[in-house]
C-alpha cells in the first residue's frame, strides 16, 4: 500500500511538472498579439496625446525658424525636446519599428534641444538640422511601418 501511494505521488508530481513546464503550457502567458493590434493599442493610449504635443512643438520650431528669431527658436526647441522626452516614455511596439527609426527621431529632437544655445546662431542651426532630417526619418519609419504592420492604413472595424 505505501508503495502505491509513493507511485501515485510520483505520477502526480510528474504530471504537475509537465503541466507547469510543458510545451506551450499555461505558464507561458498569453500568446503575443498581432503587430497591428499592438500598434493600434499603443497609438490609442497615452502615446497619442504625447505625440500630438510633439507635433505641436515641432510646428512651433518650424514657425520660429521661419521667423529667424533665435530666442523663439531656442524656446520652441526646448518644448520639442521636452515633448520628445515625454513621448519616449511610451515606446512604439518593437514589432512595428525593429530598426529603431522612432527612437532615432526622438533622440534627434532631444539632441537638438540640448544643443540649442540661448543666443546666437546655435538655436537656428539646431532647428535647421532637425527640420532638415525629419522628412527622411519620417519616410523611413513610414516605409518600415508599411512592411511591419500590414493593414495599418485600412480602416479599423468598429467594436
Amino acid at each position: 500500500m505505501p508503495r502505491a501511494i509513493l507511485l501515485a505521488c510520483a505520477a502526480l508530481a510528474a504530471a504537475l511538472t509537465l503541466t507547469a513546464c510543458g510545451s506551450g503550457g499555461s505558464s507561458a502567458g498569453p500568446p503575443p498579439r498581432p503587430c497591428l493590434q499592438q500598434y493600434r493599442s499603443w497609438n490609442a493610449g497615452p502615446a497619442h496625446a504625447a505625440g500630438e504635443n510633439l507635433v505641436a512643438a515641432l510646428n512651433g520650431v518650424e514657425e520660429a525658424n521661419a521667423a529667424l528669431n533665435n530666442s523663439t527658436v531656442n524656446a520652441a526647441l526646448k518644448r520639442a525636446g521636452a515633448a520628445a522626452t515625454a513621448l519616449g516614455h511610451y515606446p512604439i511596439p518593437k514589432c512595428a519599428d525593429p530598426k529603431g527609426y522612432w527612437r532615432a527621431v526622438l533622440v534627434q529632437i532631444q539632441a537638438a534641444a540640448h544643443n540649442a544655445s540661448a543666443s546666437g546662431q546655435g538655436a537656428l542651426v539646431a532647428a535647421a538640422v532637425v527640420l532638415h532630417n525629419m522628412p527622411a526619418l519620417d519616410l523611413k519609419l513610414a516605409n518600415e511601418l508599411k512592411q511591419t504592420v500590414p493593414g495599418l492604413n485600412q480602416q479599423q472595424s468598429p467594436g
